[in-house]
C-alpha cells in the first residue's frame, strides 16, 4: 500500500510531466466577427448542423441584407445560406457541395406544401437555360434537391489556371395539388453559389 506522501509526490510528478507535454494541435476556428449574432436564423441553422464542423465550414462573410428584396444571406467556406421571408418567416435555404453533387434544401417555409418546383441553371451567364422540376416534400415545409456537379447542361465553363468554377443558382416554391390545375406560391430568392 502507498503511503500519503508517496501518492502525493507521484500526483506532482504527472502534473508536472503534464506541462512538459506539449497540448495537441487545435483546429482552425472560424473568424469570431464573421459568426452570425445569437437570434440570427441563418446563425442558429449554422450552429445547430455544427457551426465550424459542419457541412458548411466556417463563414467567410457576414450576414448581409438584399438590398432590393426582404431577406439576407451569408456565405461559408463551403455553401451559402439564405433566409428567403417572402416564403414564411422562418424560411431558409441553403446550398453546399456533398462529394460529387450539389444539394440544395429548404425548410419553414411556414405552411404545408403538397409538393415543389425547383428552378436551377448552372453558368447562366454562358447561355444555359433555367431548369425546372417538380420535388416531393421531405415534410410539408421543407424538402431537398441534389444534382450530379457534372449535371447536363449546354455550355460548360471552360477551366482557368486549373481550376473549373461553376455557378449554379436554384430557387423553389411551395404547391398544393388542385382539381384541375396546382395552386403555388411565390418564388423564393434566388440562392446561387460557386462550385
Amino acid at each position: 500500500m502507498f503511503s500519503p506522501r508517496a501518492l502525493l509526490a507521484a500526483a506532482a510528478t504527472a502534473t508536472a510531466l503534464a506541462l512538459l507535454v506539449p497540448a495537441p494541435a487545435q483546429a482552425a476556428t472560424c473568424d469570431p466577427a464573421l459568426i452570425a449574432p445569437e437570434g440570427s436564423l441563418i446563425g442558429g441553422l449554422w450552429r445547430s448542423n455544427g457551426g465550424e464542423t459542419s457541412v458548411y465550414g466556417c463563414p467567410v462573410t457576414r450576414e448581409y441584407n438584399y438590398a432590393s428584396v426582404k431577406g439576407s444571406y451569408q456565405r461559408f467556406a463551403n455553401g451559402k445560406i439564405v433566409w428567403s421571408p417572402n416564403l414564411g418567416g422562418g424560411a431558409l435555404l441553403r446550398v453546399f457541395p456533398k462529394g460529387r453533387n450539389v444539394v440544395f434544401k429548404w425548410s419553414g417555409l411556414g405552411r404545408d406544401w403538397d409538393f415543389f418546383n425547383v428552378r436551377w441553371v448552372v453558368d447562366a451567364h454562358l447561355g444555359n437555360g433555367t431548369q425546372q422540376v417538380k420535388v416531393a416534400r421531405t415534410t410539408p415545409w421543407s424538402g431537398s434537391f441534389v444534382l450530379p456537379k457534372n449535371a447536363p447542361r449546354e455550355y460548360d465553363n471552360t477551366s482557368s489556371h486549373g481550376r473549373t468554377t461553376d455557378v449554379w443558382r436554384f430557387q423553389v416554391q411551395g404547391c398544393d395539388r388542385g382539381t384541375f390545375s396546382s395552386d403555388c406560391g411565390p418564388w423564393s430568392i434566388t440562392t446561387s453559389f460557386e462550385v
